[in-house]
């Protein structure tokens, strides 16, 4: 079974990864191509895919380490790769917003309600993790004050992403 670790390492693998080598790793995986570029540019978060990909991508990554694309050689220590966020602040906010919420209304948000997550807007797609700066709440009437680009996504979903990025901070 994948730990918390195993799923960070996979993100970053994935996200530290050029495009060209994407379709490689899809195609020895048997994986679809597709699902993984979007993992790499930061529209999915690595949950996305199946359980069985996830068990295939890191054997492959047992098999076949990673390497660098400018010298060639072997990445060793994975730590190198390894990205992560501290989402305490974020994910206590989100906490609080949804205690407050249910304690005054009868319909109850929990992990299947809807949520509206910004991500970093300074990390490009494909050039590092695109961490969930902020997020809105549709029940709580929740909106943007300027233009940005929303990625919808379940409470419960944006919860798992927060814990797995940001375990080496709790």
């Amino acid at each position: 079974m994948l730990n918390k670790s195993d799923l960070q390492l996979i993100e970053s693998e994935l996200i530290s990864m050029e495009e060209p080598y994407l379709g490689t790793l899809a195609n020895d995986i048997h994986a679809d191509p597709a699902e993984l570029l979007d993992v790499h540019r930061g529209n999915t978060f690595v949950t996305s895919l199946s359980l069985s990909v996830l068990l295939r991508i890191n054997a492959y990554f047992q098999d076949y380490p990673p390497f660098n694309s400018d010298t060639g050689e072997v990445i060793d220590d994975l730590n190198q790769l390894r990205l992560s966020c501290d989402y305490r602040r974020v994910r206590q906010l989100l906490q609080q917003e949804i205690m407050n919420y249910n304690f005054y209304h009868d319909n109850e948000l929990d992990a299947y309600s809807p949520l509206w997550i910004e991500r970093d807007s300074q990390t490009r797609p494909g050039t590092g993790y695109r961490a969930i700066v902020n997020f809105y709440l549709p029940a709580l009437g929740g909106v943007p004050q300027s233009e940005m680009t929303l990625y919808s996504t379940l409470v419960g979903d944006a919860m798992t992403e927060m814990a797995i990025m940001g375990w080496q901070f709790d």
